[in-house]
């Protein structure tokens, strides 16, 4: 039963679209084959005559900016007033009709012979906007064969929404004649387009929330009302401008509304808002010049672009945000349509030249072979910055293979990797589902996926199935097949350390032959890149043990000399008696104790337990009566008191610090040091910078390179540095100083 009712469906939703199409088709006919051919063109609104095509010196002839006062029997007030009356209905090539226009103030009769066919008028209608209905039929009718689900209310206002469109646009292009109830017909579109549009408009790219259904059906009515109304002509002549006004004018407001109550919605909605600035740009361009009288449809050239965008939009979005491969379409149109805007604004002020029409086409190529050489320049950057902040393409698709090495080279760690791939790699190369696996020891495990159950990952038994089936496309012979649709191996010299699974991909969900070796590339590429993060995080492992070790080591014996060798001094001073107790000794006393206790405190600072700004703090002071005063130390810290879990961070912040604040002070025989910057739950940036005599960096500032020249300190700040994922910089001028900044932020992953 549920398979009838599919496919009734199916065949109305064809026979709606071939219903459309016949009418965009027969009105096409209307405009070239039905309505006459009468030899000038005039402005329905006001009557004004625009252009002349047949002229015959020996009789009265009409001119460009007549007005036209009676064709015939009827009056250009009679035409206003009946949509349905038609001046050159049933005339024939050859016929004679009384034209009487308004000439300076001065009414002149002049009888007009009908000429018939002529390139000129046939030309000027060619050349106009009837065409564009097409294009809204066009994507009305993909959206029928690509949209899902079928039954979404968003599909079918988008369906609706375009192909009434589309039928307002050819009943507009006739309506002039007042022919085959063009008029009529347009208005009654308008009155039908505003409800769609505001519906479709409050549903995309999300809903808001609905008001009672009731309200919405009342508005539907009163729009239908109203559209019935236009096919007696009820309504005041121009009244139905107010409908598609509010059906424009709504849908922008509405789209504001979703731009500001949904901040996630926001990247669709600027993907449509930039086609509709482009599709009005051109308008302008062509307004502002005088030459849009002769090539101002051209500027409709650009109104394509909203239909278009609409329609990636909503299918990206139906395709879990992912692009399709139209957007390189989208790119060369969009900067089509801006140069297109360009050329009025550029060609009017040479029209204004008093110069000879050789020098006028001479500056007019010119100028034109300077676009060209600025396009070929300029377009690849247009293209990229489109791609990368409207379509979410980050890699170039061309050089995606180059891309990716340069990229995966900055990954030092399996989240920067995972990263790249999420948001960079497999969005560009239009993949919407895949897991990444790695393999360790015979088993699975999931490092990253996307639109994949944990029901729907391998198991571990199906390891050898996966090494077999990989390398090649697999099809979905029924709706029962599994969802992978390429497995790619993972090999380090001649082992498997894990597996790409592809499944759905736009636009079409296939994998060509010739395209899965460069897959396998990337693939491998990642292979390798994972290895080496594996291994290096391995050493890094090793090195943190090694250094939390160390660190504990230090903490046991600085408890060990607190509580057990300054107790057992304290404990002595005590036994003695005071009459014992010389200057000598008391100074001595005195000096041991407090270098236990700096002793102490360089093992393991006690006012860490409380935090890094009041340990910083006490380091600094410490520092400066240490050196009696010959160093200023100041401390400007931000902080909200935050904590960090990270395994020994405070203490890997603090002996960054230290060992800055100790090279200062030992080495470069500093007279003041500042220590700056914030200790925030989400940001740590500290700055140590010195005044003392700094050094030559003409070989960089790496880690081998610190060892080299023997500044082991500072080696050990970017080694710290690296073990809980902050960045450590180090910028040194001979004699004028040393900045070292520290800067770390929370893992997205």
């Amino acid at each position: 039963m549920k398979k009838d009712l599919t496919d009734r469906w199916n065949v109305s939703e064809f026979f709606l679209s071939l219903s459309v199409l016949f009418i965009l088709l027969f009105f096409t006919y209307g405009i070239f084959g039905y309505a006459p051919y009468i030899g000038f063109r005039f402005n329905p609104p006001d009557g004004k005559i625009l252009a002349v095509y047949i002229q015959d010196k020996n009789e009265p002839t009409l001119k460009e900016g007549d007005v036209l006062v009676r064709v015939g029997a009827n009056s250009l007030d009679d035409y206003h007033a009946d949509n349905r009356l038609a001046f050159f209905k049933g005339i024939k090539p050859g016929d004679t009709i009384n034209v009487v226009v308004n000439r300076n103030g001065t009414e002149l009769a002049i009888p007009w012979v009908i000429p018939g066919f002529n390139q000129l008028e046939f030309n000027i209608r060619f050349f106009n906007i009837w065409w564009l209905a097409y294009i809204f039929w066009a994507v009305g009718f993909a959206a029928q064969l690509l949209l899902r689900p079928k039954n979404s209310t968003l599909r079918r206002l988008f369906i609706a929404a375009f192909y009434l469109m589309g039928l307002w646009l050819i009943f507009g292009s006739i309506s002039a004649w007042h022919l085959l109830e063009g008029s009529i017909l347009m208005h009654v579109a308008a009155w039908l387009l505003l409800p769609v549009y505001l519906h479709l408009h409050w549903v995309f790219p999300k809903p808001l929330r609905l008001p009672q259904k009731w309200l919405g059906y009342f508005f539907y009515a009163v729009c239908l009302l109203l559209a019935i109304a236009e096919l007696f002509q009820i309504p005041p002549r121009g009244f139905y401008a107010l409908g598609f006004l509010l059906a424009m004018a709504g849908s922008a407001v509405l789209l504001g509304v979703h731009f500001f109550r949904q901040p996630d919605q926001r990247r669709d909605l600027a993907l449509v808002l930039t086609a509709t600035l482009l599709v009005v740009i051109p308008l302008i361009s062509f307004s502002i010049s005088d030459i849009a009288s002769k090539i101002a449809p051209l500027a409709f050239l650009a109104l394509p672009l909203m239909p278009l965008a609409y329609f990636y939009t909503i299918y990206r979005r139906q395709l879990g945000g992912m692009e399709l491969r139209a957007n390189r379409l989208i790119s060369v149109y969009s900067f089509l349509i801006l140069i297109g805007a360009a050329l009025p604004l550029l060609i009017r002020p040479i029209t204004l030249i008093d110069t000879t029409l050789e020098n006028m086409i001479l500056l007019i190529i010119g100028i034109t072979v300077l676009i060209v050489i600025a396009s070929i320049q300029i377009f690849p950057s247009f293209q990229s910055f489109l791609e990368q902040h409207l379509l979410g393409i980050k890699l170039p698709y061309q050089n995606l293979q180059e891309s990716f090495s340069s990229r995966i080279a900055a990954s030092t760690s399996i989240n920067d990797l995972l990263l790249l791939l999420e948001k960079d790699v497999f969005p560009s190369l239009f993949i919407r589902q895949f897991a990444f696996m790695q393999t360790s020891n015979g088993s699975l495990k999931a490092l990253l996926a996307k639109n994949v159950s944990a029901e729907e990952m391998p198991d571990e038994g199906r390891i050898s199935q996966l090494v077999e089936r990989s390398g090649k496309f697999i099809p979905a012979l029924s709706s029962d097949d599994e969802w992978i649709r390429l497995i790619l191996p993972l090999k380090a010299g001649d082992s498997f350390i894990g597996f790409w699974l592809l499944g759905r991909r736009d636009p079409d969900d296939y994998y060509p032959q010739a395209e899965i070796p460069i897959l396998q590339s990337i693939a491998n590429q990642t292979a390798i890149a994972l290895s080496y993060v594996l291994q290096a995080e391995h050493l890094k492992s090793i090195y943190q043990d090694g250094i939390s070790q160390y660190e504990d080591e230090r903490m046991r014996l600085a408890l060990l000399l607190h509580d057990s060798i300054l107790n057992e001094l304290a404990a002595l001073r005590m036994n003695l008696d005071e009459a014992e107790v010389t200057p000598a000794f008391q100074k001595a006393y005195q000096k041991l104790t407090s270098q236990v206790r700096e002793i102490i405190f360089n093992l393991r600072p006690p006012m860490l337990e409380y935090g890094l700004k009041p340990a910083l703090e006490e380091m600094a002071g410490t520092l400066t009566e240490r050196n009696q005063g010959k160093i200023e130390i100041i401390v400007k810290i931000e902080t909200d008191d935050s904590r960090y879990q990270i395994r020994n961070m405070e203490e890997h912040i603090f002996r960054m610090v230290q060992e800055a604040c100790e090279n200062a002070v030992r080495h470069a025989q500093a007279k003041i040091v500042q220590i700056t910057g914030r200790l925030l739950e989400d940001e740590i940036s500290l700055s140590v910078e010195d005044n003392g005599n700094g050094f030559e960096t003409k070989d960089g500032l790496g880690i081998d390179t610190l060892v080299k020249q023997k500044h082991f300190g500072l080696a050990g700040i970017l080694k710290r540095a690296q073990l809980i994922g902050a960045e450590a910089s180090i910028h040194s001028n001979l004699g004028i100083g040393t900045h070292i900044q520290v800067t770390w932020k929370p893992s997205p992953l």
